[in-house]
């Protein structure tokens, strides 16, 4: 009875004395005296206020040199003249050209260019009727009729002239998008022209035996 009754008041002066920690704290806001607390409540830092772990107390840190983020394509090509021909050499929509895709493209250029180049493309967007800005040339112009893919990537990627860099807005998948939409502004009748087979397409619907004469004749030249 009586290691029972010892038991008991080690156990009652425990909670007393566990009691007594936690609400020893007079800030009612404290949640007392918390064990281990670093296991479980990391200390937070407020922004650009430093950080004393580093030797130049900078916070916000640039990205370690030679690492490319997630989800990011580096574009290598220059912003020169030179890398503006380049572009329109090297550099090929890798999307097909088609209703979808031209449906996807005219929702990012309603929503980024149309406001200076127009609903048709004819440089004549609300920042110029309204706003007295200089107007971009038509997309159907002598200047821009014929004007490369690569070309277009380019300039939404850096800019030129009085348009600036919409590359913090499009990523490379919208850039193109929106070029395929362009491309029918450009030209109607491009659509028309994306719809006819090609000998590309009259090879894939060959017959198997057609197929292997073609592939034989090649090797034997």
């Amino acid at each position: 009875m009586r290691i029972f009754s010892r038991n008991n008041v080690s156990k009652a002066f425990a909670l007393s004395m566990c009691a007594y920690l936690i609400s020893c704290s007079p800030d009612p806001s404290s949640p007392g005296v918390e064990y281990m607390p670093d296991m479980y409540r990391s200390p937070a830092l407020e922004p650009y206020s430093g950080n004393s772990n580093y030797a130049d107390s900078m916070e916000a840190r640039l990205p370690v040199a030679g690492t490319i983020p997630q989800g990011y394509l580096p574009y290598g090509i220059p912003n020169s003249n030179d890398g503006y021909e380049m572009a329109g050499t090297l550099l090929k929509d890798p999307y097909p050209l088609n209703d979808a895709m031209v449906a996807e493209g005219k929702v990012i250029y309603s929503k980024f260019c149309i406001h200076c180049h127009g609903e048709k493309g004819m440089g004549d967007g609300a920042t110029v009727t309204a706003g007295g800005h200089p107007p971009p040339p038509a997309y159907n112009s002598a200047a821009l009729i014929n004007l490369p893919e690569g070309k277009m990537f380019h300039t939404i990627t850096y800019g030129k002239n009085l348009m600036g860099s919409h590359a913090s807005q499009l990523n490379v998948e919208e850039r193109w998008k929106v070029i395929r939409y362009v491309q029918t502004l450009q030209n109607p009748d491009v659509m028309k022209a994306a719809d006819q087979p090609t000998e590309e397409m009259n090879a894939e619907e060959a017959t198997p035996a057609e197929t292997a004469s073609v592939e034989e004749t090649a090797l034997n030249h």
